[in-house]
């Protein structure tokens, strides 16, 4: 009873003014990935429920090689529990370079209880994952890094509306961008549904095209 208390109390301090949209629908989303404007994977979430319980599954695949050598390949499986607006579980399996890696996460005595590739951490509830479909509030200093579920010391700074292209349309998106082991924005639509991505890592642009219906996107 406690835990839930805590977590409907999260829920509603996020619910103010400049804090996240906390997932309230379900859907389904997909980007194409594309690395310096060619090819490079998929990036798909479905999210399945109703009000405050959902599930979100996220399926990630990305390659780059030289012929048929492959240089780079990431493959990542998270599945997250949302309770009254809170993160209350999460599991990921990632595949990055050869190595595997395993997140778990439990609510526990008011709190999320997470074990990973760099141990054992405790995280307040209300805590976001680095999955990206749930925008991170303004005032977020710490998110959960789904590859190890060590701690992510972050800066996230709300960079204004703009209007971007999504899918052949012209909407208006609210850009965001986190700057954590990686400086990396983020489109977010009026509904609160995560439209975009660019970063660079390791010399190359990395972008996200929305590849399915944004009607159909969860928010």
């Amino acid at each position: 009873m406690r835990s839930l208390a805590l977590a409907a109390t999260f829920a509603v301090c996020l619910s103010g003014a400049g804090a996240a949209a906390v997932p309230s629908d379900a859907g389904r989303i997909e980007f194409e990935v594309l690395r310096n404007g060619q090819p490079f994977g998929r990036h798909a979430i479905s999210v399945t429920g109703a009000g405050d319980n959902l599930r979100a599954q996220t399926e990630v695949a990305m390659r780059a090689g030289v012929g048929p050598l492959t240089v780079f390949r990431l493959e990542q499986r998270c599945s997250e529990t949302w309770s009254d607006g809170v993160l209350s579980s999460l599991s990921c399996s990632t595949l990055k370079d050869g190595r595997r890696t395993q997140v778990r996460a439990q609510m526990r005595d008011g709190r999320l209880h997470v074990t990973g590739a760099e141990g054992e951490h405790w995280f307040p509830l209300g805590v976001f994952p680095t999955t990206w479909w749930t925008k991170p509030p303004a005032s977020a200093s710490t998110l959960i890094d789904t590859e190890t579920g060590a701690p992510m010391p972050v800066r996230v700074t709300r960079m204004g509306r703009e209007t971007i292209d999504v899918g052949g349309q012209r909407i208006e998106a609210e850009r965001i961008r986190v700057q954590g082991t990686l400086a990396v924005d983020l489109w977010y639509d009026a509904e609160g549904r995560w439209v975009g991505c660019a970063f660079t890592a390791r010399g190359h642009n990395i972008e996200y095209r929305l590849a399915s219906p944004l009607n159909a996107a969860p928010a």
